[in-house]
């Protein structure tokens, strides 16, 4: 009896946790019916076209550019002998370290009319300011996610395919878009899921760029036109697109849960290079990405730092970097804390209640920054004035993030307590230890790697996240991302290197271990 209470006091906690969390998703369907049909159909007729227009068309543009950068690099590593492959590895996912706005805001500048690129070849001078250089730009900071999906996805190939393909007498092209693709299809479309999200959720670029995407609209409409119905009404839209792309993401999912049983069958076999030239040009253009995601624009970022190092106000970085790493510090804390918990839960439960609060909450990160913002706003306002206090708070600001980023968290964790074995709960019944005994004693330290790696993964995505702190972070409470876009956003980009290179170092070192650990765990062998 004693047992069984537990059980739901455990499964009612977790209930509890995640309707806190999501409360605030539910006031944009909320308001966006109270803004009644008549004005509804007059949006949608007005202005809504437009939007739609350049954010799919942003999103095809740069879905097409990362599978280019992407999916070579990942089929020369995966199924080619190289050296220094896990060096490559790491390095290939460094340019997540650098926001998409740093990314965008550092080649507008190279690239622009007073830029390095077309002051040494002045006869050709070009727009740069236009959405399909955008796509380029964002495609050099989003390709990881298709990288890492894809290293995956042909890991799991194991050699039983590619020796009957051999055997088939097919030519390594053949056996590329006739094998390889098909039976990595699903993995390889859950990174552009990903990075269809990151570009949903960007607005410090596209707003640069002058690109009408939803985010850019949510922000123009509620903080710059005072049309907080048109506003509403756009987050509803953008709400029901990502939520397309996430199913789509999710029947994937399921079909490549079939196939993976099927194709892991040893170790992969490698295929060779026909010549040198070929080899060496196959790692010239795997290199590629890495050089103009990163390379590049942190040598460009760096060189303007060094020239405007003496203009720049050193204790004015620390408080920046102060703001930045507390914030980020408490909020991945907190995050990591409550998805251990729920995903304990439901590891001591099995309670099928518990399995879609969870999936419900892997959907947070999914959610642009705007909607979320928009979203804790609104609840405010339907609370009434004794909670308007909360407004410009750190604690909505963290509320915010562990909305979006407790997804983060929960992947890594989620894969990490899977693997913990069943005995090991059972034995603990038997002695009688309480549920906060077999975490302590038990459960974190035999997790405890995972746990690092997620609060690290979620620590890195809210140094770089822009739309949820611009809209909620306290009244004049800057970060090194809001810093850097303030400044780029005035034109002054060169006062900008120093909060962008600060915060692209951060991130750089926590990916390099991120990377490593995952390299020692064989997440990219599939063993």
């Amino acid at each position: 009896m004693e047992l069984i209470k537990k059980r739901y006091t455990l499964i009612l906690s977790v209930l509890i946790i995640g309707i806190v969390i999501t409360m605030p998703i539910f006031f944009i369907v909320k308001e966006s019916l109270a803004v009644g049909l008549n004005k509804f159909y007059y949006f949608l007729n007005d202005n809504v076209f437009d939007f739609f227009n350049q954010t799919f068309k942003l999103i095809f543009l740069t879905s097409f550019f990362t599978l280019l950068f992407a999916v070579f690099p990942a089929y020369i590593i995966s199924f080619y002998n190289i050296k220094f492959k896990k060096v490559l590895d790491i390095l290939l996912i460094l340019p997540l370290a650098i926001p998409c706005y740093i990314m965008a805001f550092t080649y507008s500048d190279i690239l622009g009319y007073n830029g390095f690129f077309q002051t040494v070849f002045s006869q050709i001078p070009f727009d740069v300011l236009t959405i399909n250089w955008l796509s380029f730009f964002l495609a050099l900071a989003l390709y990881p996610y298709i990288y890492t999906t894809s290293r995956i996805s042909f890991s799991l190939i194991g050699s039983t395919y590619m020796d009957l393909s051999k055997s088939l007498g097919l030519k390594k092209i053949s056996i590329f878009f006739k094998v390889i693709l098909p039976l990595s299809f699903s993995g390889i479309f859950s990174g552009v899921v990903l990075v269809v999200m990151e570009i949903l959720n960007e607005y410090g670029a596209v707003n640069y760029f002058g690109i009408n995407t939803f985010s850019v609209g949510i922000f123009k409409y509620w903080f710059s036109m005072d049309n907080k119905s048109y506003a509403i009404v756009l987050s509803l839209l953008l709400l029901l697109v990502v939520l397309l792309f996430v199913f789509l993401g999710n029947l994937l999912k399921k079909k490549d849960k079939k196939i993976t049983y099927h194709i892991k069958s040893g170790n992969e076999s490698k295929l060779h290079f026909k010549s040198k030239f070929s080899k060496y040009f196959s790692l010239l253009l795997t290199y590629i990405p890495f050089v103009l995601g990163f390379v590049i624009p942190l040598a460009f970022i760096f060189s303007n730092v060094i020239n405007n190092f003496y203009k720049y106000d050193l204790n004015h970085l620390f408080e920046l970097t102060k703001n930045s790493v507390s914030t980020g510090f408490f909020a991945s804390l907190i995050i990591v804390v409550i998805a251990f918990y729920i995903l304990n839960v439901k590891r001591l439960t099995n309670n099928k209640l518990i399995n879609s609060i969870v999936k419900v909450l892997t959907t947070g990160y999914a959610i642009p920054g705007a909607v979320i913002g928009l979203s804790l706003m609104l609840l405010i306002r339907y609370l009434g004035d004794n909670y308007t206090f909360l407004m410009g708070t750190i604690l909505l600001l963290i509320y915010a993030y562990v909305f979006r980023f407790i997804s983060v968290a929960i992947f890594p964790l989620d894969s990490s307590l899977k693997k913990q074995p069943k005995t090991f709960d059972d034995q603990a019944t038997s002695l009688n230890l309480n549920p906060f005994k077999l975490f302590y004693q038990i459960t974190f330290p035999l997790n405890k790697y995972a746990f690092f790696s997620a609060f690290i993964l979620v620590f890195i995505d809210i140094l770089k996240e822009l739309p949820v702190t611009l809209i909620l972070r306290p009244f004049n409470y800057e970060t090194l991302a809001t810093q850097t876009y303030e400044y780029a956003n005035e034109e002054m980009l060169a006062y900008s290197s120093l909060y962008s290179f600060t915060l692209i170092i951060c991130c750089s070192f926590m990916l390099v271990y991120v990377s490593s650990y995952l390299n020692k765990k064989n997440v990219f062998t599939g063993q």
